[in-house]
């Protein structure tokens, strides 16, 4: 088989910080590959307000809006009203209009290198998610610990579901000609949500159908998923505010200026040394905001 055409996909509606995390990661990107991107490659960005991306002019990425409104979003946030269940309703809304290969990524994420080997793996019909975050059987934490309790020893396709892996979705890459993936997803947390009204219903239905015909593989190496970090807006904001001036090709060199690694490891530092006294007051992390003309040295 011969390459298919690739389909990067975002979605992106709601929150300002949302809108700001989808432009840095374009901006990642982009500059990943030098200020261009992958050959045969479509960038999908399902948003309700395409016109707050204002610092995309000169962009040089292939970029498509598909507009969700308020009735679509109500729509596919389904009769159990799961703001979760509308990525999925957007990748059957792509899967059901185009063939090729399939790389949904969340806003808050970052290219660290390039994804070349990713989209050809998916080419070949490979399954990627984000990263593995153990099995469910482990209880490796409390949210664990009750969908094992809520599966009970119920099976999958001969095999019983607590014994499958539970695969971070802030990335899911798969070809089209698994178009059936996000329906059999959608069925599953309608099905769950109900008796397990919690996120991770959402990312545990793509881990049992992306499981479902071999082993799933990790785009954390080349996709940095900086999930439990909202307080990144800050920083985020203040980048586009300073750099305002900058055409798209400038943007995307200073933005290696934002570490998120380094930020994530700032909040786990603050969380692990804060005192008592913090802890009972539930005193916060809260990013300082960075002096960009000294750190534009570095560059």
């Amino acid at each position: 088989m011969g390459q298919q055409k690739n389909y990067i996909v975002f979605l992106c509606y709601g929150y300002e910080r949302v809108f700001y995390e989808c432009t840095y990661a374009l901006l990642s990107l982009s500059r990943v590959y030098d200020h261009g991107q992958p050959d045969n490659t479509e960038i999908w960005i399902y948003t309700d307000d395409p016109g707050k991306f204002r610092f995309v002019g000169d962009c040089n990425l292939s970029l498509n809006y598909r507009i969700i409104d308020k009735n679509t979003i109500k729509q596919w946030r389904g009769s159990i009203d799961f703001a979760h269940r509308v990525k999925i309703e957007a990748l059957r809304d792509l899967a059901g209009k185009v063939s090729g290969n399939i790389l949904y990524v969340d806003t808050d994420s970052v290219f660290t290198q390039r994804i070349d080997k990713v989209l050809e793996d998916i080419n070949e019909g490979k399954r990627y998610m984000h990263y593995m975050e153990g099995f469910i059987k482990d209880e490796g934490n409390p949210i664990l610990r009750k969908l094992n309790k809520h599966l009970g020893r119920r099976k999958f396709a001969g095999k019983p579901l607590c014994e499958l892996a539970m695969w971070n979705a802030g990335v899911l890459g798969f070809n089209t000609k698994y178009a059936s993936l996000p329906d059999n997803t959608l069925a599953f947390t309608d099905a769950e949500y109900s008796g397990f009204p919690k996120h991770i219903i959402e990312q545990f239905a793509f881990s049992v159908f992306f499981q479902e015909e071999g082993d799933v593989k990790s785009a954390a190496p080349y996709i940095f998923h900086y999930w439990k970090l909202k307080e990144a807006e800050r920083v985020l904001s203040s980048f586009f505010e300073h750099f305002k001036d900058k055409n798209w090709e400038e943007l995307a060199r200073v933005s290696d200026l934002i570490q998120m690694h380094m930020l994530m490891q700032e909040k786990a530092d603050f969380f692990h040394n804060r005192s008592l006294a913090g802890s009972l007051m539930n005193q916060q992390w809260k990013p300082a905001i960075p002096d960009w003309p000294e750190l534009l040295k570095q560059l």
